[in-house]
């Protein structure tokens, strides 16, 4: 006969629920939370991740206890910044709210063993309101070896859309993960389009073809910045209208805009 294990309560919910959390920063919250009602003294928490992205090296989720409000703190790639300060972003703010507590999450908590975690594995960190006990320290050892497999789910998901995000933008990344894209499917969108001289540039099409063209006119017309009748007509910044011009490839003529001389 199966007998139910009487485990406490974050460790239950890490065990049956935090997988499905919608992100790092409700995971902290909801596990700070439980940490909290369960005794332990804290006063804040943070989360930090490894996720491939060309720029954010190591975002850091930072949670308060007092209003169970949630931040985001980011770690850029390329910064001068060693590996070792990867959580100083986390570990500065939790100094600062009380005796901090920190474990890396994954295999071989207890120490640097073989197979334990590496440098990327993520990092979950405590401020107390007054130094943890041993039992208390003991208590958030635990919670960090039970939080190993949701979180190495939460890091696959941030990974997956950090990469969509890189590549797509925030806007179509969200769309394609929440499967709106299909095959042969479109939108319009208003949009202000910038060309700058970029060589061999990943854009097509007519919008993408007039601003190319605008761009064309800058030297003939003596400016630097030239601004299409379209977008003049979204702004209620002054502008200087440079009368209507044909641009090769462009169907109709272009109202032509620049900015005024300072």
């Amino acid at each position: 006969m199966d007998l139910p294990l009487d485990l406490p309560a974050p460790i239950a919910w890490l065990v049956d629920e935090a997988a499905a959390s919608p992100g790092p920063d409700r995971f902290l919250a909801e596990l700070g939370g439980r940490l909290l009602a369960d005794g332990l003294p804290l006063a804040g928490g943070a989360l930090t991740l490894a996720v491939p992205h060309p720029i954010i090296a190591h975002p850091t989720w930072l949670w308060r206890a007092e209003t169970g409000a949630v931040m985001e703190a980011l770690g850029f790639a390329g910064s001068p910044f060693s590996p070792a300060g990867r959580e100083s972003a986390g570990r500065d703010w939790l100094a600062r709210l009380g005796p901090v507590h920190e474990d890396r999450v994954g295999p071989g908590l207890a120490g640097p063993e073989p197979g334990g975690p590496g440098p990327d594995s993520p990092m979950l960190g405590w401020a107390g309101i007054r130094p943890f006990s041993p039992a208390e320290a003991e208590r958030l050892r635990q919670a960090a070896r039970f939080a190993v497999a949701p979180l190495a789910a939460l890091t696959g998901r941030a990974a997956l859309a950090a990469l969509l995000e890189a590549y797509l933008g925030r806007r179509s990344a969200a769309r394609v993960q929440a499967g709106a894209l299909r095959r042969g499917a479109g939108e319009t969108i208003r949009a202000a389009l910038l060309c700058a001289d970029l060589r061999d540039f990943t854009a097509i099409g007519p919008a993408v073809n007039l601003v190319s063209r605008l761009e064309g006119l800058c030297r003939p017309l003596g400016r630097s910045v030239l601004i299409s009748g379209a977008v003049a007509a979204e702004t209620a910044a002054p502008l200087v209208p440079l009368g209507e011009h044909e641009l090769r490839g462009i169907a109709a003529p272009c109202a032509v805009f620049t900015l005024p001389d300072s």
